[in-house]
C-alpha cells in the first residue's frame, strides 16, 4: 500500500491522450520501474519467488474495461487481482486502526472510550474493522452516497431504561464515539486528513500490481488506461455565441492529472485529428505549492508578531528568511515566463515583442510594488536581482517590516505563484508535446502528496480552413444572382436603384431554377462538413451555419424566379437575397478577423491557468469557459 500511494520506484511516466470526439478521449500510459528504489523491508513483503508484485499506477473503480500491461517485448505482464488487492489493502487499514488506538493519548485511561475500544469492548472495534473492510472491497458512492439497511427500516424508540452493553445500539454508539475521539469534528483538517484521505483513496480506486522478475531492476511497462469521459462545464451564453455569431471558435480542453511526487519525468503528449490544428498547449502544476503556502503562512505570523518581537535583530533574521525563498520562487516564474514567451514568439511573429511588464526597478520601487502586494513576475525578478546583489540587507529599517506583511501575503497568494508552467515542443500541427521535469531543488521537501497538473489545449481550424472555402462559395453565388438580375434588367442598375424594370420576369423560368438550384448544390457538395458531435464539427459549426444560409437564399430565389409573375416583386427579391449574401460576406471577414485577433492573443483565457501567467497580458479579460474537462486525477 506505501509503495501504492508513493510509487517511488517510478522515476518516469509518460501519457499519451487522442481525443476521439468531443466527450472521449483515450489514454495510453507508459512507465520506467526501477527496482533497485524499492527498501529491503519492503521488498522481503512483496516476493513471490523469484519475482516482486510491483504496485505501478491506480485507476478510478469505474473504470470497467480491462488493463493488460505489457513489458518492452511487448509480452503480457501477470497482475494481481482486484480482490486478492482488496483483502490486502483492507488487512492495512485495520492494522493503521490499531496503530491509531494504540498511540491514542487515552487508550490507558480507564472508563474513557479508547480505552473501551482497546481492551474492553471488542465488539465496537470489530464494527469499525467491518466497516472499514466493507467500504475497501464494495467501493464508495460518493455521488449518490452509501445505502445501508438502517434506510430501509424504521426501529422503535429506544426505552426510559439503559441498555446493556452488550446491545447492538450500545455498540453502535460506542463505535461512534470512538470515531468522534480518534478524529474529533472540531479539530484542524491536518489531524483528520491523512487517514480519511487514505480511506477515500482505497475506496474510489484499484491499485495496478504486476509481477516483475526481481533478475532485471529496471524495467519499461505500458498500457492503454479505460476510455476518460469528458465533462462540459454549463456556459449557455458562451455556446450561443460561439454558434451564432463570427467569433472564431475554438475547442478548448482542460485535462487534469497527477503526477507522484517522487516522478522525476513527466511526458505528456497529445494527439488530434489530422485536420485540427493544436493552436495553444500549456501545462501547469502546483508542484511548489506547499512551499508558498507555507511562505505565506509564515509572512501572517510575521505580521501578526512582529510587535511581540524583543530585538531588531529578530524582525532582520524572520524577514531575511522570507526574502530568501521569495526571491528563489521570483526565479522560478521568471524562467517559466521567459520560456512561455518564446513559445508563443514562434507560434505567431507579432507575438515575438511581448513584454512581461515595464522598465527595470530599482530596490525601493521594488519595495514599495511589494508594500503594495504587487507579486507579478517582473516585481519579483527584480528582487530577486536586488536580493543577489546584497542590496536587501536591511529589510527591517524598510517599508515590509511594517503593516506592508499582510498586503505581501495577500499578493503571494492571489498570484498564485506555486503554479509553474511547461509548453509545447511539439513542431507537429496536430499533435503536441509537454515534458515536466521535478525541480532539483524541491521546495517542499517534507510534502508527499501527489503534484496537480492541468493541461490547457486549444484546437482550431487552421488555413486552409473551411471559412475560406465558404468565402469563395458566397463571393460565386453573390455573382451568380448579381448576374442573372443583370441579365433579366438589362443592367446592373436593379442592385443600386429603387427603379422597377419593366419585363424583368424571366422568360424562361425553369432555367434560372435550374442555375440557382444547380450551382449551389454543386458548391456545398465540395466542402467538408463534419459531424457536430466531432472537434472538427464544433469548431466549423459557425461555418456550417452560413453554408446553410446561403443555400437557402439561392433556394428561395429559385422559388421566387418560378412562382413570382411581376417586375416588382422578382426585383425586390434579388435585392434581398444580394443584401443577406453581402452579410454573409461580410461576417465571413469578421471570422478572418477574429482568427487573426484569436491569434495573436498571448495569453489563453483560462482561469486554470495561474494569474502571475494571466496578469501578464496587455488587457487581461475575463477567462471563458472550457468545452470538454477531462479528470485523471483518479487514474495515477
Amino acid at each position: 500500500m506505501d509503495l501504492s500511494l508513493r510509487l517511488e520506484h517510478v522515476p518516469r511516466v509518460a501519457e499519451h491522450l487522442t481525443l476521439i470526439d468531443r466527450g472521449h478521449m483515450t489514454r495510453s500510459v507508459s512507465v520506467d520501474v526501477d527496482l533497485q528504489a524499492i527498501a529491503g523491508a519492503q521488498r522481503r513483503r512483496i516476493t513471490s519467488g523469484s519475482s516482486l508484485w510491483i504496485p505501478v499506477s491506480r485507476y478510478s473503480r469505474s473504470d470497467l474495461a480491462p488493463v493488460v500491461v505489457k513489458d518492452s517485448t511487448g509480452a503480457v505482464v501477470p497482475r494481481f487481482t482486484h480482490r486478492d488487492s482488496n483483502r490486502v489493502t483492507a488487512a492495512a487499514f485495520v492494522r493503521l486502526l490499531s496503530m491509531l488506538i494504540d498511540a491514542h493519548a487515552d487508550v490507558t485511561a480507564r472508563d474513557t472510550v479508547v480505552h473501551k475500544l482497546r481492551h474492553t469492548h471488542q465488539r465496537s472495534r470489530w464494527l469499525l474493522e467491518a466497516a472499514i473492510t466493507e467500504l475497501v472491497t464494495a467501493g464508495s458512492l460518493p455521488e449518490t452516497g452509501i445505502r445501508t439497511p438502517l434506510d430501509y427500516a424504521l426501529l422503535p424508540p429506544l426505552s426510559g431504561a439503559p441498555g446493556r452493553e452488550v446491545d447492538s445500539r450500545a455498540v453502535r454508539d460506542l463505535a461512534l464515539a470512538g470515531l468522534d475521539e480518534l478524529w474529533p469534528a472540531d479539530a484542524p483538517s491536518g489531524i483528520r486528513l491523512p487517514f480519511a484521505h487514505l480511506l477515500r483513496l482505497a475506496c474510489s480506486q484499484y491499485m495496478l500490481v504486476v509481477l516483475l522478475d526481481a533478475a532485471h531492476p529496471r524495467r519499461f511497462l505500458t498500457w492503454d488506461a479505460p476510455l476518460l469521459p469528458g465533462r462540459r462545464p454549463s456556459a449557455p451564453i458562451q455556446r450561443l455565441v460561439q454558434s451564432v455569431l463570427p467569433v472564431n471558435r475554438e475547442f478548448v480542453v482542460e485535462y487534469e492529472t497527477a503526477i507522484p511526487r517522487s516522478v522525476g519525468a513527466y511526458h505528456l503528449t497529445v494527439e488530434v485529428n489530422e485536420e485540427v490544428s493544436v493552436r495553444r498547449f500549456v501545462l501547469s502544476s502546483d508542484v511548489d505549492d506547499d512551499f508558498v503556502q507555507t511562505l505565506t503562512q509564515d509572512v501572517e505570523m510575521l505580521a501578526e508578531g512582529v510587535a511581540g518581537l524583543p530585538h531588531r535583530k529578530l524582525l532582520e533574521l524572520e524577514l531575511q528568511g522570507i526574502a530568501s525563498r521569495l526571491a528563489e520562487v521570483g526565479r522560478r516564474r521568471l524562467t517559466d515566463l521567459t520560456n512561455y514567451r518564446r513559445y508563443i514568439a514562434e507560434r505567431h511573429r507579432s507575438l515575438a515583442a511581448f513584454t512581461p511588464g515595464a522598465a527595470a526597478l530599482d530596490g525601493d520601487e521594488v519595495v514599495a510594488a511589494l508594500s503594495r502586494g504587487d507579486c507579478s513576475v517582473p516585481v519579483l525578478a527584480a528582487f530577486a536581482a536586488h536580493y543577489s546583489a546584497d542590496s536587501m540587507r536591511h529589510l527591517a529599517r524598510g517599508p515590509l517590516a511594517g503593516a506592508a506583511l499582510p498586503a505581501l501575503a495577500n499578493g503571494i497568494r492571489d498570484y498564485q505563484l506555486g503554479h509553474d508552467i511547461t509548453t509545447d515542443n511539439d513542431p507537429r500541427e496536430n499533435g503536441a508535446h509537454a515534458h515536466w521535469r521535478r525541480p532539483p531543488l524541491d521546495l517542499s521537501p517534507h510534502s508527499t502528496a501527489p503534484v496537480r497538473a492541468v493541461a490547457y489545449l486549444s484546437l482550431a481550424d487552421e488555413a486552409p480552413a473551411l471559412i475560406e472555402g465558404i468565402t469563395r462559395m458566397v463571393v460565386g453565388l453573390a455573382l451568380v444572382v448579381l448576374g442573372i438580375g443583370t441579365l433579366l434588367t438589362g443592367g446592373p442598375q436593379w442592385l443600386y436603384s429603387g427603379r422597377i424594370v419593366p419585363n424583368s420576369v424571366p422568360a424562361q423560368a425553369d432555367a434560372v431554377v435550374a442555375v440557382l438550384l444547380l450551382v449551389p448544390g454543386l458548391l456545398i457538395a465540395r466542402l467538408d462538413l463534419p459531424s457536430t458531435h466531432s472537434v472538427l464539427g464544433q469548431l466549423r459549426q459557425f461555418q456550417r451555419t452560413i453554408a446553410f444560409i446561403s443555400v437557402a437564399v439561392t433556394t428561395g430565389l429559385a422559388i421566387a424566379a418560378g412562382a413570382v409573375h411581376t417586375d416588382h416583386a422578382i426585383t425586390r427579391a434579388f435585392q434581398a437575397g444580394m443584401a443577406v449574401l453581402g452579410l454573409i460576406l461580410v461576417c465571413c471577414l469578421l471570422e478572418f478577423l477574429a482568427r487573426r485577433a484569436r491569434r495573436r492573443n498571448p495569453v489563453p483565457r483560462s482561469s486554470r491557468l495561474p494569474r502571475w501567467l494571466t496578469a501578464t497580458a496587455p488587457r487581461p479579460r475575463r477567462a471563458y469557459a472550457p468545452d470538454a474537462v477531462f479528470d485523471a486525477r483518479g487514474e495515477v
